[in-house]
């Protein structure tokens, strides 16, 4: 049995992980910025400067939305190439999640190099979730950084690295152009889109196609994220979620395969206030429909399947 559980970072002062991050989704919402719009920049998806590795999750849609190079390095990761913070620059909390085991029946700590030798049943495991923080390599002085030159993209009427996502996922549902609308439908599993033509570019048709992607995944014989529920109801909490699953997992998607996110949310007023609303009411909301939109973009892509 997995048993869900969250922590911090021992610090001076305790610290609610969940509440930092929601606090930084809110402080962009409130100034009128959709994080997950674009959640990746001209570069690619945000990477530690170092090791070269992308972030994943919520990480990813904090770092990649800053608009800024998409380049970070931890305060010691820094000062090892020899460099200097700014005055005054910002950190940026990243999240992991760390794990501790116990015996169920003896509530005894198991340490990370005997877990293997005990019977699963046996084991209670805790997931806690921690952060660190990283600085832009903009706020990093005294050193000479190699950054990659930008290539412009070419709009064609089909993009292939699209495409490829869409032959090589398992289950991909059918996709049909019937109608002039863009949605899923769970109960016969296919996804109807426009026509590619009536788009103003390849990217906004690939980018909304994404969005019902994602909601495909949510089916039973996939991911099974609707439990077996429809989702119809637009005012729901349950649609809520689902749409903010859709939208990040899409923007996820986007980053992937390099295209611009151009007007696949309805970024009025009013449904920007509504996830205001959430956010402020429930601090786990958008960690948990990030980690949810990023086991569907995993599911997608084939990644740990």
């Amino acid at each position: 049995m997995f048993h869900l559980t969250h922590s911090i970072m021992k610090t001076s002062s305790h610290i609610d992980v969940y509440q930092l991050v929601t606090d930084l989704i809110i402080e962009k919402l409130e100034q009128g910025i959709i994080p997950w719009r674009k959640p990746w920049n001209d570069y690619g998806p945000a990477v530690n400067y170092i090791s070269k590795k992308p972030y994943r999750g919520i990480n990813q849609l904090i770092l990649n939305g800053l608009n800024i190079k998409p380049f970070y390095m931890t305060f010691k990761q820094a000062t090892a190439l020899g460099g200097r913070i700014k005055k005054g620059a910002r950190s940026i909390p990243v999240t992991y999640w760390n794990f501790t085991y116990r015996n169920k029946k003896t509530n005894c700590r198991i340490s990370n190099d005997k877990v293997s030798s005990y019977p699963a049943d046996l084991i209670l495991k805790t997931a806690f979730l921690k952060y660190y923080r990283v600085f832009n390599i903009d706020d990093v002085l005294h050193v000479e950084f190699d950054i990659p030159d930008l290539s412009p993209e070419i709009d064609n009427h089909s993009i292939e690295r699209c495409e490829t996502v869409f032959s090589k996922m398992k289950d991909c549902p059918e996709i049909r152009h019937i109608e002039n609308q863009a949605y899923y439908q769970p109960v016969n599993d296919y996804i109807n889109m426009p026509p590619i033509e009536l788009f103003k570019t390849s990217e906004l048709y690939y980018s909304i196609l994404h969005h019902e992607l994602v909601h495909s995944v949510g089916h039973a014989k996939r991911l099974n994220r609707f439990d077996g529920k429809e989702i119809s109801a637009f005012n729901s909490t349950n649609y809520s979620k689902e749409e903010l699953i859709a939208e990040i997992g899409a923007a996820f998607l986007n980053g992937y395969t390099g295209i611009l996110n151009e007007d696949t949310l309805n970024d009025s007023s009013a449904y920007i206030q509504g996830w205001l609303n959430k956010l402020h009411n429930d601090k786990k909301f958008i960690v948990e429909a990030s980690a949810k939109a990023q086991k569907a973009v995993d599911y997608i892509l084939n990644i740990g399947s």
